[in-house]
Protein backbone atom coordinates (compact mmCIF):
# COMPACT_ATOMS: atom_id res chain seq x y z
CA UNK A 1 0.00 0.00 0.00
CA UNK A 2 2.76 2.41 1.12
CA UNK A 3 4.59 1.86 -2.27
CA UNK A 4 1.20 2.27 -4.19
CA UNK A 5 1.06 5.23 -2.46
CA UNK A 6 4.68 6.73 -3.28
CA UNK A 7 4.36 5.96 -6.99
CA UNK A 8 1.25 7.64 -7.16
CA UNK A 9 2.42 11.14 -5.36
CA UNK A 10 5.04 11.13 -7.94
CA UNK A 11 3.05 10.33 -11.06
CA UNK A 12 0.61 13.47 -10.21
CA UNK A 13 3.90 15.20 -9.74
CA UNK A 14 4.50 14.28 -12.75
CA UNK A 15 1.37 15.31 -14.77
CA UNK A 16 0.92 18.75 -12.73
CA UNK A 17 4.50 20.18 -13.18
CA UNK A 18 4.81 22.96 -15.38
CA UNK A 19 7.50 24.46 -14.29
CA UNK A 20 10.91 22.90 -15.49
CA UNK A 21 12.75 22.68 -13.67
CA UNK A 22 10.86 22.02 -10.57
CA UNK A 23 12.72 23.00 -6.90
CA UNK A 24 13.45 19.71 -6.94
CA UNK A 25 13.91 16.91 -9.02
CA UNK A 26 15.78 13.71 -10.09
CA UNK A 27 16.84 11.54 -12.97
CA UNK A 28 18.63 9.03 -14.59
CA UNK A 29 20.80 8.88 -18.05
CA UNK A 30 22.65 5.96 -19.76
CA UNK A 31 24.59 6.81 -22.67
CA UNK A 32 26.57 3.77 -24.45
CA UNK A 33 28.24 3.26 -27.83
CA UNK A 34 28.79 -0.13 -29.34
CA UNK A 35 30.88 -1.21 -32.16
CA UNK A 36 33.19 -3.53 -33.06
CA UNK A 37 35.71 -1.13 -32.84
CA UNK A 38 34.97 0.64 -29.40
CA UNK A 39 32.20 0.31 -26.39
CA UNK A 40 31.78 2.64 -23.83
CA UNK A 41 29.07 3.30 -21.56
CA UNK A 42 28.13 6.10 -19.25
CA UNK A 43 25.07 5.71 -16.26
CA UNK A 44 24.33 8.48 -14.30
CA UNK A 45 21.49 9.33 -11.47
CA UNK A 46 21.10 12.75 -9.91
CA UNK A 47 19.04 14.91 -7.95
CA UNK A 48 18.69 18.50 -8.01
CA UNK A 49 17.50 21.43 -5.32
CA UNK A 50 16.97 24.88 -5.80
CA UNK A 51 15.88 27.09 -2.49
CA UNK A 52 15.37 30.50 -1.30
CA UNK A 53 16.06 30.66 2.05
CA UNK A 54 14.51 33.94 2.46
CA UNK A 55 11.52 32.15 2.21
CA UNK A 56 11.68 30.15 4.82
CA UNK A 57 13.21 32.90 7.43
CA UNK A 58 9.96 35.56 6.34
CA UNK A 59 7.57 32.94 5.66
CA UNK A 60 6.95 34.98 2.43
CA UNK A 61 7.84 34.92 -0.97
CA UNK A 62 10.56 37.60 -2.14
CA UNK A 63 11.64 37.56 -5.87
CA UNK A 64 14.90 39.36 -4.58
CA UNK A 65 15.82 36.31 -2.37
CA UNK A 66 19.65 34.72 -2.60
CA UNK A 67 19.32 31.07 -4.71
CA UNK A 68 20.98 28.34 -3.27
CA UNK A 69 21.35 24.82 -5.89
CA UNK A 70 22.58 21.63 -5.54
CA UNK A 71 23.36 18.80 -7.96
CA UNK A 72 23.65 15.53 -6.55
CA UNK A 73 24.94 12.33 -9.09
CA UNK A 74 26.80 9.30 -9.25
CA UNK A 75 28.67 9.68 -13.13
CA UNK A 76 29.34 5.37 -13.38
CA UNK A 77 31.46 4.77 -10.38
CA UNK A 78 32.26 8.65 -9.54
CA UNK A 79 29.85 10.18 -6.70
CA UNK A 80 30.03 14.50 -7.84
CA UNK A 81 28.44 17.46 -6.32
CA UNK A 82 27.92 21.01 -7.11
CA UNK A 83 26.54 24.39 -5.98
CA UNK A 84 25.68 27.50 -6.82
CA UNK A 85 24.79 30.56 -4.85
CA UNK A 86 23.08 33.64 -6.73
CA UNK A 87 21.50 36.47 -5.91
CA UNK A 88 21.05 40.23 -7.61
CA UNK A 89 24.57 41.08 -6.85
CA UNK A 90 26.76 37.85 -7.08
CA UNK A 91 27.58 34.42 -8.95
CA UNK A 92 29.19 31.57 -6.88
CA UNK A 93 29.29 27.68 -8.20
CA UNK A 94 31.65 25.14 -8.24
CA UNK A 95 31.14 21.51 -9.35
CA UNK A 96 30.48 19.49 -12.60
CA UNK A 97 26.82 21.12 -13.61
CA UNK A 98 26.43 24.92 -12.47
CA UNK A 99 27.65 27.48 -15.15
CA UNK A 100 26.16 31.20 -16.06
CA UNK A 101 26.98 30.77 -19.45
CA UNK A 102 24.39 29.05 -21.89
CA UNK A 103 27.07 27.88 -24.67
CA UNK A 104 26.50 24.38 -25.06
CA UNK A 105 29.82 23.54 -25.93
CA UNK A 106 31.68 25.29 -23.24
CA UNK A 107 33.80 23.02 -20.94
CA UNK A 108 31.07 20.66 -21.34
CA UNK A 109 31.86 16.78 -20.65
CA UNK A 110 32.51 15.10 -24.01
CA UNK A 111 30.81 11.63 -23.85
CA UNK A 112 27.39 12.83 -22.24
CA UNK A 113 24.58 15.91 -22.59
CA UNK A 114 21.81 16.65 -21.45
CA UNK A 115 19.24 16.53 -23.77
CA UNK A 116 16.67 18.69 -21.72
CA UNK A 117 17.32 21.94 -22.31
CA UNK A 118 16.07 23.41 -19.07
CA UNK A 119 18.48 21.17 -17.30
CA UNK A 120 22.12 22.15 -16.32
CA UNK A 121 24.66 20.19 -18.99
CA UNK A 122 27.50 17.61 -17.09
CA UNK A 123 30.57 19.41 -17.23
CA UNK A 124 34.34 18.90 -16.23
CA UNK A 125 34.95 20.21 -13.15
CA UNK A 126 34.76 23.81 -12.91
CA UNK A 127 34.42 26.91 -10.59
CA UNK A 128 33.15 30.58 -11.47
CA UNK A 129 32.40 33.61 -9.84
CA UNK A 130 31.12 36.88 -11.07
CA UNK A 131 28.92 39.91 -10.21
CA UNK A 132 25.97 41.00 -11.74
CA UNK A 133 25.05 43.96 -12.92
CA UNK A 134 21.39 44.00 -14.09
CA UNK A 135 21.10 41.69 -16.46
CA UNK A 136 24.39 41.12 -17.05
CA UNK A 137 27.33 40.00 -15.94
CA UNK A 138 31.18 39.72 -15.66
CA UNK A 139 33.83 37.45 -13.87
CA UNK A 140 36.08 34.41 -13.99
CA UNK A 141 36.34 30.72 -13.59
CA UNK A 142 38.23 27.67 -12.81
CA UNK A 143 38.17 24.86 -15.39
CA UNK A 144 40.19 21.24 -14.85
CA UNK A 145 42.70 20.94 -17.75
CA UNK A 146 42.10 23.75 -19.27
CA UNK A 147 41.91 26.90 -16.62
CA UNK A 148 43.46 24.87 -13.70
CA UNK A 149 46.50 27.06 -13.53
CA UNK A 150 45.60 30.41 -15.14
CA UNK A 151 42.10 31.63 -14.45
CA UNK A 152 40.00 31.90 -17.68
CA UNK A 153 37.11 35.19 -17.77
CA UNK A 154 33.59 35.15 -18.93
CA UNK A 155 31.58 38.09 -19.73
CA UNK A 156 27.62 38.29 -20.33
CA UNK A 157 26.32 41.75 -21.28
CA UNK A 158 22.30 41.18 -21.42
CA UNK A 159 20.82 38.01 -21.37
CA UNK A 160 21.13 35.44 -22.84
CA UNK A 161 21.80 37.25 -26.60
CA UNK A 162 25.16 37.01 -26.00
CA UNK A 163 28.43 35.45 -24.08
CA UNK A 164 32.15 35.21 -24.18
CA UNK A 165 34.39 33.40 -22.23
CA UNK A 166 38.51 32.94 -22.77
CA UNK A 167 40.85 30.70 -20.87
CA UNK A 168 44.49 32.97 -21.09
CA UNK A 169 45.89 29.01 -20.34
CA UNK A 170 44.95 27.35 -23.34
CA UNK A 171 44.44 30.42 -25.73
CA UNK A 172 40.77 28.52 -25.82
CA UNK A 173 37.67 31.19 -26.91
CA UNK A 174 34.09 30.99 -26.85
CA UNK A 175 31.06 32.87 -28.14
CA UNK A 176 27.60 32.61 -28.16
CA UNK A 177 25.57 35.22 -30.10
CA UNK A 178 21.46 34.63 -30.73
CA UNK A 179 18.57 36.57 -31.36
CA UNK A 180 15.64 35.43 -30.39
CA UNK A 181 17.32 34.35 -27.26
CA UNK A 182 17.01 30.45 -26.36
CA UNK A 183 14.26 31.13 -23.80
CA UNK A 184 12.27 33.21 -26.05
CA UNK A 185 12.65 30.89 -29.19
CA UNK A 186 10.91 28.31 -27.05
CA UNK A 187 8.12 29.95 -26.69
CA UNK A 188 8.28 30.32 -31.08
CA UNK A 189 6.56 33.31 -31.50
CA UNK A 190 8.76 34.83 -33.88
CA UNK A 191 9.20 33.25 -37.35
CA UNK A 192 12.86 34.09 -37.49
CA UNK A 193 16.22 33.05 -35.56
CA UNK A 194 19.91 33.65 -35.38
CA UNK A 195 22.41 31.74 -33.57
CA UNK A 196 26.05 31.41 -33.61
CA UNK A 197 28.43 29.22 -31.11
CA UNK A 198 31.83 28.95 -31.75
CA UNK A 199 34.81 27.55 -29.73
CA UNK A 200 38.09 26.56 -29.68
CA UNK A 201 41.75 28.50 -30.25
CA UNK A 202 42.13 30.83 -33.16
CA UNK A 203 44.01 28.15 -35.58
CA UNK A 204 41.02 25.32 -35.02
CA UNK A 205 37.53 27.35 -34.34
CA UNK A 206 34.88 24.72 -33.96
CA UNK A 207 31.07 25.72 -33.45
CA UNK A 208 27.83 26.31 -35.34
CA UNK A 209 26.27 29.06 -37.22
CA UNK A 210 22.48 29.32 -38.41
CA UNK A 211 19.50 31.09 -38.97
CA UNK A 212 16.40 30.63 -40.30
CA UNK A 213 12.97 32.09 -41.29
CA UNK A 214 9.55 29.87 -41.11
CA UNK A 215 6.22 30.33 -42.12
CA UNK A 216 4.38 27.66 -40.04
CA UNK A 217 0.83 28.31 -41.65
CA UNK A 218 1.89 28.27 -44.70
CA UNK A 219 4.38 25.66 -44.57
CA UNK A 220 7.50 27.44 -46.17
CA UNK A 221 11.01 27.66 -44.79
CA UNK A 222 14.55 29.29 -44.98
CA UNK A 223 17.22 27.35 -43.64
CA UNK A 224 21.36 27.88 -43.66
CA UNK A 225 23.70 26.39 -41.20
CA UNK A 226 27.40 25.79 -41.15
CA UNK A 227 29.06 23.93 -38.44
CA UNK A 228 32.47 22.34 -38.20
CA UNK A 229 33.45 19.99 -35.09
CA UNK A 230 34.47 16.40 -34.85
CA UNK A 231 34.78 14.54 -38.04
CA UNK A 232 32.61 11.37 -36.45
CA UNK A 233 29.55 13.75 -35.70
CA UNK A 234 29.53 14.33 -40.12
CA UNK A 235 31.01 11.59 -41.57
CA UNK A 236 29.79 7.64 -40.54
CA UNK A 237 32.02 6.03 -42.81
CA UNK A 238 33.77 2.09 -43.17
CA UNK A 239 36.88 3.22 -42.62
CA UNK A 240 38.65 3.90 -39.24
CA UNK A 241 39.44 8.11 -38.60
CA UNK A 242 41.56 9.46 -36.40
CA UNK A 243 39.80 11.04 -33.53
CA UNK A 244 41.72 14.03 -34.28
CA UNK A 245 40.11 15.10 -37.96
CA UNK A 246 38.02 17.51 -38.32
CA UNK A 247 34.89 17.90 -40.44
CA UNK A 248 32.83 20.74 -41.97
CA UNK A 249 29.27 21.02 -43.28
CA UNK A 250 27.23 24.04 -45.57
CA UNK A 251 23.67 23.31 -45.94
CA UNK A 252 21.38 25.87 -47.28
CA UNK A 253 17.50 24.82 -47.78
CA UNK A 254 14.39 26.18 -48.80
CA UNK A 255 11.19 25.04 -49.17
CA UNK A 256 8.59 27.73 -51.07
CA UNK A 257 5.74 25.27 -49.98
CA UNK A 258 4.47 22.24 -49.14
CA UNK A 259 6.05 19.17 -50.45
CA UNK A 260 8.93 21.36 -52.24
CA UNK A 261 12.16 21.95 -51.76
CA UNK A 262 15.89 23.19 -52.78
CA UNK A 263 18.59 21.93 -50.90
CA UNK A 264 22.73 22.51 -51.54
CA UNK A 265 24.32 20.49 -48.93
CA UNK A 266 28.51 20.32 -48.71
CA UNK A 267 30.69 18.26 -46.50
CA UNK A 268 34.44 17.93 -46.27
CA UNK A 269 36.83 15.69 -43.70
CA UNK A 270 40.32 17.52 -42.64
CA UNK A 271 43.70 15.70 -40.81
CA UNK A 272 44.34 16.72 -37.53
CA UNK A 273 46.91 19.27 -39.35
CA UNK A 274 44.18 21.31 -41.47
CA UNK A 275 44.70 18.66 -45.17
CA UNK A 276 41.62 17.92 -46.74
CA UNK A 277 41.01 14.27 -46.79
CA UNK A 278 37.15 13.80 -48.32
CA UNK A 279 34.49 16.09 -49.54
CA UNK A 280 31.13 15.43 -50.51
CA UNK A 281 28.16 17.71 -52.55
CA UNK A 282 24.95 17.22 -52.80
CA UNK A 283 22.44 19.24 -54.79
CA UNK A 284 18.28 18.24 -54.44
CA UNK A 285 15.12 19.42 -56.11
CA UNK A 286 11.19 18.24 -55.05
CA UNK A 287 8.09 19.04 -55.98
CA UNK A 288 4.70 17.45 -55.99
CA UNK A 289 3.31 15.68 -58.86
CA UNK A 290 0.23 14.90 -57.44
CA UNK A 291 -1.20 15.59 -53.97
CA UNK A 292 -4.59 14.04 -51.93
CA UNK A 293 -5.86 15.08 -48.83
CA UNK A 294 -3.93 12.50 -46.59
CA UNK A 295 -0.58 12.36 -48.98
CA UNK A 296 1.28 13.41 -51.79
CA UNK A 297 3.38 11.60 -54.31
CA UNK A 298 6.82 13.78 -55.37
CA UNK A 299 8.95 13.55 -57.58
CA UNK A 300 13.04 14.60 -56.42
CA UNK A 301 16.33 15.15 -58.66
CA UNK A 302 19.71 15.38 -56.77
CA UNK A 303 23.39 15.20 -58.08
CA UNK A 304 26.36 14.00 -56.20
CA UNK A 305 30.04 14.79 -56.43
CA UNK A 306 33.28 13.20 -53.93
CA UNK A 307 36.14 13.91 -54.16
CA UNK A 308 37.55 10.45 -54.64
CA UNK A 309 35.39 10.42 -58.07
CA UNK A 310 36.08 12.38 -61.52
CA UNK A 311 32.28 13.50 -62.02
CA UNK A 312 29.09 14.11 -60.61
CA UNK A 313 26.02 11.52 -60.43
CA UNK A 314 22.69 12.08 -60.95
CA UNK A 315 19.73 10.27 -59.18
CA UNK A 316 16.45 9.87 -59.74
CA UNK A 317 13.28 9.32 -56.46
CA UNK A 318 9.56 9.18 -56.30
CA UNK A 319 8.56 9.64 -52.64
CA UNK A 320 5.15 9.06 -50.91
CA UNK A 321 4.60 11.87 -48.43
CA UNK A 322 2.40 13.57 -46.23
CA UNK A 323 3.55 17.50 -44.75
CA UNK A 324 1.01 19.83 -43.15
CA UNK A 325 2.63 22.42 -40.10
CA UNK A 326 4.52 20.22 -37.28
CA UNK A 327 3.62 16.89 -38.90
CA UNK A 328 5.80 15.01 -41.57
CA UNK A 329 6.77 11.38 -42.96
CA UNK A 330 7.98 10.17 -45.91
CA UNK A 331 8.98 6.79 -47.33
CA UNK A 332 10.62 6.75 -50.95
CA UNK A 333 13.19 5.47 -53.04
CA UNK A 334 16.26 6.74 -55.46
CA UNK A 335 17.70 5.25 -58.31
CA UNK A 336 21.11 6.77 -59.55
CA UNK A 337 22.13 6.76 -62.96
CA UNK A 338 25.53 4.55 -62.05
CA UNK A 339 22.63 1.86 -61.07
CA UNK A 340 23.14 2.47 -57.02
CA UNK A 341 19.78 2.61 -55.51
CA UNK A 342 18.71 4.13 -52.26
CA UNK A 343 15.70 3.45 -49.70
CA UNK A 344 15.14 6.19 -47.67
CA UNK A 345 12.78 7.42 -44.88
CA UNK A 346 11.73 10.02 -43.06
CA UNK A 347 9.71 11.37 -39.73
CA UNK A 348 8.78 14.43 -37.62
CA UNK A 349 6.03 14.78 -35.57
CA UNK A 350 5.48 17.69 -33.27
CA UNK A 351 2.18 16.91 -30.23
CA UNK A 352 1.10 19.84 -28.44
CA UNK A 353 4.22 21.68 -26.69
CA UNK A 354 6.11 18.54 -25.40
CA UNK A 355 6.17 15.57 -27.67
CA UNK A 356 8.90 16.04 -31.14
CA UNK A 357 9.53 12.83 -32.61
CA UNK A 358 11.96 12.54 -35.49
CA UNK A 359 13.35 9.52 -37.16
CA UNK A 360 15.13 9.11 -40.33
CA UNK A 361 16.25 5.77 -41.96
CA UNK A 362 18.67 4.86 -45.32
CA UNK A 363 19.17 1.03 -46.83
CA UNK A 364 21.85 1.28 -49.53
CA UNK A 365 21.99 -2.13 -51.72
CA UNK A 366 25.52 -3.73 -51.20
CA UNK A 367 26.62 -3.28 -54.64
CA UNK A 368 25.97 0.46 -54.66
CA UNK A 369 29.12 2.57 -55.27
CA UNK A 370 28.48 6.09 -53.75
CA UNK A 371 27.48 7.09 -50.11
CA UNK A 372 24.26 8.86 -49.12
CA UNK A 373 23.22 11.50 -46.67
CA UNK A 374 21.36 10.66 -43.62
CA UNK A 375 19.94 13.86 -41.54
CA UNK A 376 20.57 13.33 -38.10
CA UNK A 377 21.34 15.65 -34.94
CA UNK A 378 24.24 18.08 -34.28
CA UNK A 379 23.46 19.36 -30.90
CA UNK A 380 19.86 18.83 -28.93
CA UNK A 381 18.65 21.83 -31.14
CA UNK A 382 20.51 21.54 -34.37
CA UNK A 383 20.01 18.71 -37.31
CA UNK A 384 22.80 18.64 -39.98
CA UNK A 385 23.84 15.91 -42.95
CA UNK A 386 26.00 13.02 -42.14
CA UNK A 387 27.81 11.35 -45.07
CA UNK A 388 27.96 7.45 -44.80
CA UNK A 389 28.96 4.80 -46.52
CA UNK A 390 26.99 2.06 -44.31
CA UNK A 391 24.11 -0.30 -45.77
CA UNK A 392 21.82 0.26 -43.23
CA UNK A 393 21.44 3.83 -41.17
CA UNK A 394 18.77 5.09 -39.04
CA UNK A 395 18.21 7.95 -36.36
CA UNK A 396 15.54 7.93 -34.06
CA UNK A 397 15.05 10.72 -31.92
CA UNK A 398 11.88 11.07 -28.90
CA UNK A 399 11.72 14.08 -26.99
CA UNK A 400 8.88 15.31 -23.84
CA UNK A 401 10.25 17.04 -21.02
CA UNK A 402 10.09 14.25 -18.41
CA UNK A 403 12.09 11.74 -20.89
CA UNK A 404 14.51 11.90 -24.23
CA UNK A 405 15.51 8.97 -26.19
CA UNK A 406 18.05 8.81 -28.96
CA UNK A 407 18.98 5.80 -30.88
CA UNK A 408 21.35 5.41 -34.13
CA UNK A 409 21.87 2.06 -35.25
CA UNK A 410 24.39 1.17 -38.45
CA UNK A 411 25.53 -1.46 -40.10
CA UNK A 412 28.64 -1.96 -42.73
CA UNK A 413 28.21 -3.26 -46.31
CA UNK A 414 28.21 -7.51 -46.11
CA UNK A 415 27.06 -7.36 -42.69
CA UNK A 416 30.72 -6.62 -41.29
CA UNK A 417 29.15 -5.46 -38.17
CA UNK A 418 26.81 -2.99 -36.66
CA UNK A 419 27.24 0.08 -34.55
CA UNK A 420 24.55 1.02 -31.89
CA UNK A 421 24.07 4.48 -29.79
CA UNK A 422 21.80 5.23 -27.47
CA UNK A 423 21.38 7.77 -24.96
CA UNK A 424 18.28 7.18 -22.77
CA UNK A 425 17.00 9.72 -20.33
CA UNK A 426 14.69 10.18 -17.07
CA UNK A 427 13.51 13.53 -15.39
CA UNK A 428 11.25 13.55 -12.67
CA UNK A 429 10.20 16.44 -11.42
CA UNK A 430 9.40 15.36 -7.14
CA UNK A 431 7.87 18.97 -5.99
CA UNK A 432 7.60 22.70 -6.47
Amino acid sequence: MKRSLFVLFFFSNILSAENYPSAFSTGVSFSGYNSRYYTKRQETVWFRGEVCLKDFVLLLPDPECSKHKVFLEKRGETYLGSYQFENKNIYLSYGNRFRPLNHFFFLREKFDFSSFWFLEQPTVRTGFLGLKFGEGILGTYYAENSADKQPGFFFKPYKNYLELAYSPQTKEGFILLEFPSSDERKLERKPYWFRTEIFGTKDDPQGIISTSWTDREKDKRIFVSGFRGRSGQLFQLSERTDPEEKAELFRFVWEPGPYRRLQFAESSRYSSDGKELYSAQSVLGRMEILEFPWFAILAQARAYSFSDHSSWVFGKGLYIAYQKKFWRWELGQEWRKNGDRLTEAGLQLSIGKNWKIYSSLIYAEEKNLYPAFAEESITPEETGLVVTDKSFYSFLRIFHPYFSIHIRHTREKESKGDGLSMRFQVYIPVFD
